[in-house]
């Protein structure tokens, strides 16, 4: 069957990877001149630091099972590393606290008082016994507070690890995503929490190699390749020309995955993520990654280290904001300008020597209360047409581990259809 892919993101290449091993015949076209989508290394410019920053710095998960999966088939296991979780939260006052899987590590974080540390610990259990889905009617904070946690424990403590996982504040995300990353991730144990940090830049061990797997076993890959329709039996390009095809999976996001099924768009909104590098002329963050409370500057990542690239005598920086739509709105200077004060006034005096702003304005879907029932599983009208998209209804939030599962689903979907009519 000659199956096309609609869309060269994580989900496009893991269906294409997933179709090409099950004997299909796989033409990808992707519209960008570059493989990845959402995960990508920016173009280099004069004056970058090396590697070049990537559009976001993105953190997997021990428990992305799928995303690891990808990576081995196409031959990154060892380009990223992986560390058990020790996130150091850096307060206002300069001081430092871990926030550490299992409950007793729940009692060290010192970022919290203590009786709030023990009402943490019996959320926390209680969390773990929900069903996710009975509880998407309502904001995760909505829940906490219901359960006894104070504002101070859900700002200094669920927010450090739920909003950069659902690029949403706990009082803007449904508390089914909420409860879902705390039980797969926090307690989900085994390595669940672990963080698998990218080695090298995101182009490469994602777009590049994903393209050179895809070659290997013979698939048909095109970039700038732009489809604006979708026939019984061909995609159409931009440019007129028609690519023959049986079958077709769309994996775009989904105001283009909906205009090209024909279906009414779904009514997610997006959620953005504004990403700031720079390059200083001393060392003042002392971790691989660090929290900051109460700041602008959500996440801060020493890229150099990271990399296996520091500079000599200067430390090189990307600093993570999510779902923070009034620092994607504000001028590049400007936002370098808010993020350096707040990196200097919370690690340490430096001068700037280099900057870079990155913004994805839709990097995610907002995942509030009653978004579950309009994320859509990978079958359409059609049954030779499936969807993919880390926006889809994979029960995961909007991550690489998401958008690699929803690939997987639909390339076995179409799997499915095609045995029936070969049978």
């Amino acid at each position: 069957m000659r199956t096309i892919v609609v869309g060269g993101g994580l989900a496009g290449l893991a269906a294409g990877l997933d179709l090409v091993d099950a004997g299909q015949a796989v033409t990808l076209l992707e519209a960008r001149p570059t493989l990845g989508g959402a995960v990508q290394t920016l173009p280099e410019r004069d004056g970058d630091p090396s590697p070049p920053p990537d559009n976001g710095q993105h953190v997997a998960l021990g428990c992305f099972t799928a995303y690891l999966h990808f990576l081995a088939r196409i031959g990154q296991s060892g380009a990223v590393s992986r560390t058990r979780l020790a996130l150091p939260v850096i307060a206002a006052d300069r001081s430092v606290s871990a926030i550490a899987p299992g409950l007793a590590a729940l009692l060290r974080y010192r970022h919290i008082s203590f009786s709030d540390r023990l009402t943490v610990v019996r959320a926390s259990r209680r969390i773990a016994a929900f069903d996710p889905f009975d509880h998407d009617d309502e904001t995760f904070a909505s829940l906490l507070l219901r359960l006894g946690q104070s504002r101070e424990a859900i700002d200094r403590f669920w927010d450090v690890f739920i909003r950069p996982a659902l690029n949403l504040r706990s009082d803007e995300a449904s508390a089914a995503l909420g409860i879902f990353t705390v039980q797969t991730a926090l307690l989900g144990g085994g390595g669940a929490s672990d963080l698998l940090l990218p080695a090298a830049p995101l182009g490469e061990i994602h777009g590049d190699a994903a393209g050179r797997a895809l070659a290997a076993a013979g698939a048909d890959v095109r970039v700038n390749a732009r489809v604006v329709g979708l026939e019984g039996d061909a995609a159409v390009l931009g440019d007129g020309h028609r690519v023959d095809g049986d079958a077709f999976v769309v994996a775009l996001p989904p105001a283009e995955s909906a205009r090209l099924l024909g279906e009414p768009t779904p009514l997610l909104d997006d959620s953005p993520i504004v990403s700031v590098h720079l390059l200083v002329d001393r060392v003042i963050l002392h971790f691989p990654l660090a929290a900051l409370l109460a700041s602008a500057a959500h996440w801060v990542f020493d890229r150099g280290r990271i990399t296996g690239r520091p500079p000599a005598n200067r430390q090189y920086l990307t600093v993570v904001s999510s779902g923070a739509p009034e620092l994607a709105a504000t001028r590049g200077r400007e936002l370098v300008g808010i993020v350096a004060r707040e990196l200097t006034e919370r690690l340490g005096s430096a001068e700037l020597l280099w900057s870079r702003v990155s913004r994805e304005p839709a990097a995610t879907f907002a995942g509030r209360p009653g978004t579950a029932a309009l994320r859509p599983g990978p079958e359409t009208s059609r049954p030779n047409v499936v969807r993919a998209g880390a926006w889809t209804n994979t029960g995961w939030p909007a991550t690489m581990e998401s958008a690699v599962l929803s690939g997987q689903r639909a390339a076995l979907a179409l799997t499915a259809v095609a045995n029936r009519v070969e049978a």
